[in-house]
């Protein structure tokens, strides 16, 4: 690492390609997607969540914009499940970004989760991720829709193949006008962390690589997401910094599940920061879309997790 530093230091950011490692792999697969759909043909918008992923993507995208002197957009969806330090750190990320000229367009969702799971929906499960298509999905094609309708688009995102098989790609072009790349698919976390660090220095912006990595414990923590999702329990950076927010996950998983429903709307008057709901008592459902087939339900098994990470008491 050491050495690497010093090769860092030595080099420009022109040359930045030949430091060995996912640094330069990085960089070639961007520079050749300069080559073949140039920024002046093209809005080049980076999808940023404020993840070590999508930060990693944005920080490669800002050195190649600084680099080859064009200007970049930058698209955050905001859907009130991140956690609050993260969010913290994404919009202040957004504001340094915007500050050196690049665009940036910040989506939110119709309803929030809560009016979601309160009037329509059973909480998510595996095989039924409801809110990626309500709370995230659909406001960014609401956003890639209308820019594209001015302008071709090229989508860079920050997937990784080793997160799961069915990210395993690298450009696929939805139509003439929109095309979508993953330029850190074959990346591994390690690896991010090290480009993370060494661009942070780079753009002179190592105050992202330290909160970052302070968010991540240290890049002990494996995942974010969002604080209610039930897909996220162990593993997170909800488990290492923010164990509190697993607890108010707990209370309204019970709470839906036993038709105690009233109790998430007295956990919004209590925590509305966090628990952000819209729609009034009398907008409630009272049905379970699930179909109460709880013998075999995953949430009730996601629930259980979370009782005994926490150390609740079934209630």
């Amino acid at each position: 690492m050491c050495a690497e530093r010093q090769t860092f230091k030595r080099l420009g950011s022109r040359d930045l390609m030949e430091v060995p490692g996912p640094t330069a792999a990085i960089r070639e697969r961007l520079a050749r997607l300069y080559e073949r759909l140039p920024p002046h043909e093209r809005l080049w918008l980076v999808s940023y969540s404020g993840g070590k992923d999508s930060t990693a993507l944005l920080l490669a995208a800002l050195a190649l914009a600084r680099e080859r002197g064009f200007r970049l957009a930058v698209v955050y969806n905001d859907t009130g499940g991140d956690p609050p330090e993260l969010r913290a750190l994404a919009l202040d990320v957004l504001r340094w970004v915007a500050g050196m000229g690049h665009e940036i367009f910040v989506t939110r969702p119709e309803r929030t989760f809560f009016d979601y799971l309160l009037t329509r929906y059973s909480p998510p499960r595996w095989n039924f991720r409801w809110c990626c298509k309500r709370l995230k999905e659909l406001p960014f094609r609401r956003l890639v829709e209308g820019l594209a309708r001015r302008h071709k688009v090229l989508n860079l995102v920050g997937t990784r193949r080793d997160e799961a098989r069915w990210r395993d790609w690298d450009v696929r072009a939805v139509n003439g006008r929109l095309v979508y790349a993953a330029p850190l698919r074959d990346a591994t976390a390690g690896e991010v962390w090290r480009l993370v660090e060494l661009l942070a220095r780079e753009l002179d912006a190592e105050w992202i690589h330290r909160r970052l990595a302070g968010l991540y414990a240290g890049g002990r923590v494996g995942r974010t997401g969002c604080w209610y999702c039930p897909l996220v329990v162990r593993d997170s950076i909800y488990e290492a910094l923010r164990p509190e927010l697993l607890r108010l996950k707990l209370e309204v998983l019970e709470a839906w599940c036993s038709g105690r429903r009233e109790r998430i709307l007295e956990l919004a008057r209590e925590r509305p920061d966090l628990v952000r709901v819209t729609v009034g008592e009398g907008e409630i459902s009272r049905d379970y879309p699930c179909g109460r087939r709880c013998g075999a339900c995953q949430v009730r098994k996601v629930r259980e997790r979370l009782r005994e990470l926490m150390g609740a008491v079934c209630c």
